[in-house]
């Protein structure tokens, strides 16, 4: 019995050896195989696999606003309402790759409370998150003097702000899209009546 775990563990040892001495000659090819060529070839990704750089991204003021109209019109298609409250905003853009994607219009209603007018992003943009990133964005660097941000929108609309945490109910008004849009406002199979108000604790750490 003592004979046979010899033999066993003499077979294991002298296969771990082997293996060692393997990998130092192995490592060692390798490195000769370096240092003799000084241009060797970059490891490519398995076929079927894709790699996307990191994307230069921020945010920047708009100071140039009537530049970006047609994107505004986008998301609130009345020139009139747009007007209204585009000169007395502060108008924000996302920029990826040194193209502005995504646009938001902050209106400054009190020394404590913000509007959130407008939010839209290019159609070949959407749905990759940009809109988030710029509101996100915006509600940290606001919370710092404000205590609110509002946000008027549809019906359909609810759930993504919602998620962006505005979820306190503030009010409705009634007939909002008929009383103020020449046009009827429709929202996917949504036909827009009434204007929905939620506001978003801009102090909660959680949200």
């Amino acid at each position: 019995m003592k004979d046979l775990q010899s033999k066993e563990f003499y077979k294991i040892t002298t296969m771990k050896n082997y293996i060692r001495k393997f990998m130092r000659l192995n490592r060692k090819n390798s490195e000769e195989s370096r240092y003799n060529n000084p241009n060797p070839p970059k490891p490519e990704l398995p076929t079927g696999c894709e790699y996307e750089s990191r994307r230069a991204i921020c945010v920047k003021k708009i100071e140039n606003k009537d530049e970006y109209l047609d994107l505004l019109l986008d998301a609130d298609p009345s020139k009139a309402s747009v007007d209204k409250y585009l000169s007395d905003s502060d108008v924000y853009g996302l920029q990826v790759d040194k193209n502005i994607v995504s646009l938001a219009v902050i209106l400054h209603i009190d020394k404590n409370t913000l509007e959130l007018k407008n939010l839209v992003t290019k159609k070949e943009y959407r749905g990759k998150g940009y809109a988030k990133k710029l509101l996100k964005s915006l509600c940290g660097n606001y919370k710092q003097k404000y205590n609110k941000m509002l946000v008027g929108t549809s019906e359909n609309n609810i759930p993504f702000y919602v998620k962006q945490g505005f979820d306190k109910y503030e009010k409705t008004i009634k007939n909002y899209f008929i009383d103020n849009y020449d046009e009827e406002i429709i929202d996917g199979d949504l036909h827009c009546i009434d204007m929905y108000y939620y506001s978003k604790d801009l102090k909660n750490k959680e949200k």
